[in-house]
């Protein structure tokens, strides 16, 4: 028995020994947990401020690299934005440069020109004079501002010209007016007009408001509306500047006003800038009217029961405007007929329509637009025939 109780308590010692020795291991491994985590801790702070000492210098060397940065791209702006501003400038200047020397150019050349041409009439001119110029055509609408500009300035009290009126008037002008430079270096313009069509005069005259109307020969009876004094002269260039339709009243009014610029030079007033360019004709303006009551000629024969609507021009720059003309008309009726042919007079060119419904298409357009002039007479007479000859079945068109 006592040697059971001996095996007992002795294993009963062993196991307390067992379990204190569990609990001692036990202990001693959290204090080792606990010295590693502080270790790893401090470990990891130091690490972390070692990290936050690295990205806090990495921070100063990218400010300071992007400082950098910031002060080569601003530097690189400046010597960039210099270097645009200097090439600029100096593009600028060599534009302004080559403007200059092209308007200089252009301007010695119309004088040199202008020296050449003036020695004989501005009526006598060859198609090797007329191409030493060079213009544009322009579909555009005339423009009458600077025009109007000037006008309101020099007579404040006058009712301003219409629109309609002034189209009509530069068509008539480059019809039947001239621009005339006297050898001692007078310069006038003037349209001149028979004894029967002296009315006519006076419509420009009441319409412009300046000008005077005089006899030009007892025994032709004919009669001449003028202009001599520079602040009318001006206005009509200020009118007729961008406006003019033929080639040729472009060249005139160039040599013209290069003349009338002279003058203003020597008092030091602006000169005029004459604009290189020319509008085509058009349905949708007055200007046809004034130039067909200038140029336009209706004839009926009787005998042969046909009819003719024809005008003439002299020069090859000018048959253009013929051709335009007549391709105006044969695309308002769909008919192509017409001819520009040459006339029997050297350098002419001749427009001619004789087809009925072509015509009197015109109609369309002068009933819009009258003709002013006594030439109205002849026209209605001429519709007149054209109608009782349509009424005829037997009369072919």
């Amino acid at each position: 028995d006592k040697y059971v109780e001996v095996l007992l308590l002795t294993m009963m010692v062993l196991m307390l020994m067992y379990k204190n020795m569990n609990k001692i291991m036990k202990y001693n491994n959290m204090k080792i947990n606990l010295l590693n985590n502080n270790n790893d801790n401090n470990l990891n702070n130091n690490n972390n401020d070692n990290m936050l000492n690295n990205n806090n210098n990495d921070n100063m060397l990218n400010n300071n690299n992007n400082k950098e940065l910031f002060l080569n791209n601003d530097n690189n702006n400046n010597l960039n934005n210099n270097y645009n501003n200097d090439n600029n400038n100096n593009l600028n200047n060599d534009n302004k440069d080559n403007n200059n020397n092209n308007n200089d150019n252009k301007d010695n050349l119309l004088k040199k020109v202008t020296d050449i041409i003036m020695n004989k009439s501005l009526n006598k001119l060859t198609n090797e004079d007329v191409n030493l110029f060079t213009w544009k055509f322009y579909k555009s609408p005339m423009k009458f501002d600077k025009f109007y500009e000037e006008y309101s300035k020099e007579l404040p009290n006058n009712k301003l010209p219409s629109k309609e009126f002034l189209e009509w008037f530069i068509g008539f002008f480059e019809g039947d007016g001239s621009m005339t430079i006297a050898k001692r270096g007078d310069l006038s313009m003037v349209i001149t007009q028979s004894f029967d069509d002296l009315n006519v005069l006076k419509y420009i005259k009441d319409n412009l408001g300046f000008g005077n109307i005089i006899i030009q020969s007892n025994k032709c009876k004919t009669y001449r509306w003028i202009i001599n004094k520079q602040v009318y002269l001006k206005l009509l260039i200020y009118l007729f500047n961008g406006n003019m339709v033929l080639p040729l009243r472009y060249i005139k009014l160039s040599l013209f006003t290069n003349k009338l610029n002279e003058k203003l030079l020597k008092n030091n007033e602006p000169t005029i800038k004459i604009m290189d360019s020319c509008k085509l004709p058009s349905l949708d303006n007055a200007w046809l009217s004034g130039f067909i009551d200038a140029e336009g000629c209706f004839s009926i024969y009787l005998k042969r029961s046909t009819i003719v609507f024809c005008m003439a021009q002299k020069y090859m720059a000018n048959k253009y405007i013929l051709e335009h003309i007549l391709n105006l008309f044969q695309n308002l009726t769909n008919i192509n007929k017409g001819s520009i042919g040459k006339h029997s007079k050297d350098n002419v060119f001749e427009l001619k329509m004789t087809n009925k419904l072509m015509c009197y298409s015109m109609k369309l357009y002068f009933d819009k637009y009258p003709l002013k002039s006594i030439k109205i007479l002849t026209y209605n007479k001429w519709i007149d025939f054209i109608e009782m000859n349509m009424l005829n079945k037997n009369t072919k068109l």
